[in-house]
């Protein structure tokens, strides 16, 4: 299993596969408001730092 690299960009499809979730769940996650997301051409990515640091901020939120 891959794992989350701070100074990586990450793909939805990429995503999908670290999080083993589908790619249209990734999609989904990628598209929400407050997802660290930016669009790289025809395609969203994400930096890995920034996607530890939301779910961080999701835990303590408790949601």
């Amino acid at each position: 299993m891959r794992e989350l690299n701070d100074d990586t960009f990450y793909s939805p499809t990429t995503f999908a596969e670290l999080r083993g979730c589908s790619i249209p769940t990734a999609q989904e996650i990628f598209n929400e408001k407050d997802f660290p997301s930016e669009s790289f051409g025809k395609e969203k990515v994400a930096l890995g730092s920034a996607i530890r640091e939301w779910y961080r901020k999701k835990r303590m939120k408790g949601e």
